[in-house]
């Protein structure tokens, strides 16, 4: 479930997720009994592709990169890619950030690691 309101002079959309929080930092406010996990900003008109968003998490949370539109369009998938940039703005005490692998692995040698992941919590692979 989404709603959408105005966060100052931008409009949001709040997204529900199983691991989302209750308590957002402000100056957003998650509505009663709601698990916001996204706030997304609707973008201007002159970027209308264009998607920033708050992810807030209350549990581990694996965020992938993916594939950019000259990738997507060199496999036959048309245009369809994601430029990416994240920043961390804030984080619990403890909290940690796994980047990629400590050494090059290959497709076929993380399929089951990913299969695997998607079952339990991480299992300090990376």
């Amino acid at each position: 479930m989404s709603i959408l309101a105005t966060q100052g002079e931008l409009r949001v959309k709040l997204v529900d997720k199983p691991w989302g929080r209750t308590d957002l930092p402000p100056p957003f406010t998650a509505p009663d009994g709601r698990q916001i996990g996204e706030i997304w900003f609707e973008p201007p008109p002159a970027l209308p592709e264009l998607l920033v968003k708050y992810i807030f998490t209350s549990d581990k949370l694996s965020v992938q990169v993916h594939p950019s539109d000259t990738q997507t369009l060199e496999r036959g998938l048309g245009k369809q890619g994601k430029e990416e940039c994240w920043f961390v703005i804030a984080a619990e005490p403890g909290g940690q950030l796994g980047i990629g692998f400590r050494e090059p692995i290959s497709h076929e040698a993380m399929q089951p690691l990913w299969t695997a992941a998607s079952r339990k919590s991480w299992s300090g692979t990376m």
